[in-house]
């Protein structure tokens, strides 16, 4: 069961927000999401651009103050088309070790495996249209 506890907004250059949300799940530990409020819509390309960068800076300060390693991270970004929640988002996790990140791709191929056979829930935008 995941649970995402809310941080506070973070400005971009725009004027549009963003907001870091720690994610609480058993099978992924460490796990942050940047996300773009779908309220506001779409970001632009410099939206995009500034979020993958804030998602560096604050994966790498995350990591450090949790592992004491500030290059122990992976972002995944997934586009409009490919993500499966509605929104815009950048996810970080936090890995210590190698088996860790074998952990978190195990985990992300199930996960897609069973969206693809429509054994879980898959709101993404080619199977909320129907493609």
């Amino acid at each position: 069961m995941n649970q995402t506890t809310n941080t506070t907004p973070i400005a971009l250059t725009s004027g549009s927000q963003c907001v870091l949300h720690k994610i609480k799940t058993e099978l992924i530990p460490n796990y942050y999401v940047l996300a773009f409020p779908k309220h506001q819509g779409e970001p632009s390309v410099a939206d995009v651009t500034e979020m993958l960068a804030l998602g560096t800076h604050y994966a790498a300060a995350l990591a450090q103050d949790v592992l004491d390693d500030a290059q122990a991270f992976t972002l995944l970004y997934s586009g409009y088309s490919a993500r499966r929640e509605k929104g815009w988002h950048v996810h970080i996790i936090l890995l210590g070790n190698r088996w860790r990140k074998a952990w978190l791709y195990f985990a992300l191929a199930g996960k897609n495996v069973l969206q693809a056979l429509r054994w879980r829930k898959d709101d993404s935008v080619r199977q909320s249209h129907g493609h």
